[in-house]
């Protein structure tokens, strides 16, 4: 950004600090946002945008929405530059300006920092200093085997840009600028007038009427000054007129096509991720289906020697129909008769689930082309195009933020509420502070997991909706890859915490297990159940 540029986006602040404001807005990894309580100018937030060669700073009506910060420095600002926007000063008409934050008071208070926003070109970068200009953050870390100048890493004392001498052409004499001029070419201005680069240049050629390459003499020196005064007074106007890179609207255009295109590629590729797995977990269920005959050839095999099987044994080697001898694990609690109904039913779960897979293999195929296409389609579509899918975007996030409690709600079979936890927090809301004595909560044995619950409201909970959240528990476990998974459940009453214990860490008793398939939804936890 070109010094004359920064010092008007800078000049609507000017005697109106101390400004309050505002948390941090990060729409992306390069973009940082910070409101302004009142409006100044009708701008209602300080953008900086760092990412090289074009950097720059605009204060605009747009506040994005609420964002995470994308990298560590961005969390850095979000925690340590807390105060009131108590300054911002640009020396000279460098291509540096300097952002003060007073003490942010609290339980824990946060002292003033400055964050230094370098707008030079390739070199751009975000400095976050202390009191005593000593760096405590750095957008792009700058080591001397790249600059022997100076180094930008945390721990340093702040060492600004090497300074120049152009003349500052708000403040110089007529005289003085003139002679400054004089003999140069106009493309040449910039070498000796300070705030100009190649656009503002162009922008000078177009306000005298000259080419680039007009040597400054007699009346195209005077051409040239009355150009410079007027470029000088409104920078960004002129550059507009001229065409250059990018009028302020155009600026805005592009910021928000950049931000929409973000936005919607996040989302694309977590959709074609989805799709992919959902294409593994068709493939893996297509493959499993050659286990079913193994199982049902094992069933046959037991069935046949049941008289001949000890009771208790773990292990039996049978004679195959085709004469060769055959080792089988058993359950030692069950017997042969037993044994091979649980082979029976294995197989017939993975036949039912290779059908499923078969009959919804074209449909994963065609949902993930499609979010490939959707993906790599992206940057084709128009402003008004990406515009209307980003506000989609947006309000189909308003929907998913209102607030509906913890969890992931699923309706059993008869009509029983079912609540899944996504995480260890979540875990904790949804056993302590959504269940109540008599509700049933479940949890996947020996790994860790979600914890589900059945808002009983004290009614009798039927063996089926139990089976039905049990499946849900493996489903949203690590083991949800496994056949014939224990899953404990026990009154909620029955599970306590331990003050100091981890989110998400409990204890229970009186608990009961049953041996369930995984699900991660509701109708494959309704399938096969009594």
């Amino acid at each position: 950004m070109e010094g004359l540029l920064l010092a008007e986006a800078l000049q609507p602040l000017e005697g109106r600090f101390p400004l309050a404001r505002g948390a941090w807005r990060f729409p992306d990894e390069h973009t940082a946002v910070l409101p302004l309580a009142s409006a100044v100018d009708g701008s209602r937030a300080v953008w900086i945008f760092s990412r090289p060669p074009s950097p720059r700073l605009a204060l605009m009506p747009d506040v994005p929405p609420e964002a995470p910060a994308h990298t560590p420095f961005q969390e850095q600002l979000a925690a340590r530059v807390a105060g009131p926007l108590e300054g911002a000063r640009q020396r000279g008409l460098d291509r540096v300006v300097e952002i003060d934050f007073g003490l942010q008071a609290g339980f824990v208070s946060q002292p003033g920092v400055t964050l230094v926003v370098e707008l030079t070109g390739r070199n751009a970068n975000l400095v976050l200093l202390n009191d005593e200009r000593t760096i405590l953050g750095v957008e792009r870390v700058v080591l001397s085997d790249r600059n022997r100048y100076r180094e930008l890493r945390p721990g340093l004392a702040y060492r600004p840009p090497p300074p120049y001498d152009k003349l500052d052409p708000r403040t110089a004499g007529a005289a003085a600028l003139e002679e400054a001029l004089q003999g140069r070419r106009l493309d040449q201005i910039r070498n000796v007038v300070d705030g100009i680069g190649p656009e503002l240049t162009r922008a000078l050629a177009a306000a005298a009427e000259l080419p680039a390459s007009t040597r400054l003499e007699g009346e195209a020196l005077t051409r040239a000054l009355t150009a410079l005064a007027r470029v000088t007074r409104e920078p960004a106007a002129w550059l507009v007129r001229a065409g250059g890179l990018p009028g302020l609207e155009a600026q805005r255009r592009a910021d928000r096509r950049q931000r929409a295109v973000h936005a919607l590629q996040g989302v694309y590729r977590r959709n074609l991720d989805v799709a992919d797995r959902r294409l593994e977990d068709v493939e893996r269920a297509l493959r499993r289906a050659s286990e079913a005959a193994s199982l049902r050839a094992e069933a046959d095999l037991l069935m046949a020697y049941a008289a001949g099987v000890p009771e208790g044994a773990e292990r039996a080697t049978l004679t195959a129909f085709d004469g060769e001898p055959v080792e089988l694990t058993l359950d030692p609690r069950l017997d042969a008769f037993a044994n091979a109904d649980r082979r029976y039913q294995r197989a017939r779960r993975l036949e039912r689930r290779a059908e499923r897979a078969a009959e919804g293999r074209a449909r994963a195929r065609a949902d993930r082309d499609a979010a490939r296409r959707a993906l790599e389609g992206l940057e084709g579509l128009d402003d008004d195009e990406l515009e209307r899918r980003a506000k989609a975007l947006e309000a189909e996030r308003d929907r998913r933020r209102r607030p509906s409690g913890p969890g992931l709600r699923f309706t059993g079979p008869h009509g029983f509420e079912v609540v899944v936890g996504r995480n260890a927090r979540e875990n904790d809301a949804v056993t302590f502070a959504l269940g109540r004595s008599l509700d049933v909560w479940l949890h996947v044995q020996g790994f860790a997991g979600a914890h589900v619950l059945i808002r009983a409201g004290g009614a009798e909970v039927p063996f089926d909706t139990l089976l039905f959240a049990a499946r849900l528990a493996a489903g949203f476990s690590p083991a949800r890859d496994s056949d014939n998974v224990p899953v404990d459940y026990a009154l909620r009453k029955n599970v306590w915490k331990v003050k100091g214990q981890a989110p998400g860490r409990v204890h229970f008793s009186r608990q009961k297990t049953v041996y369930v398939t995984p699900a991660r939804d509701a109708e494959t936890a309704r399938t096969d159940l009594p």
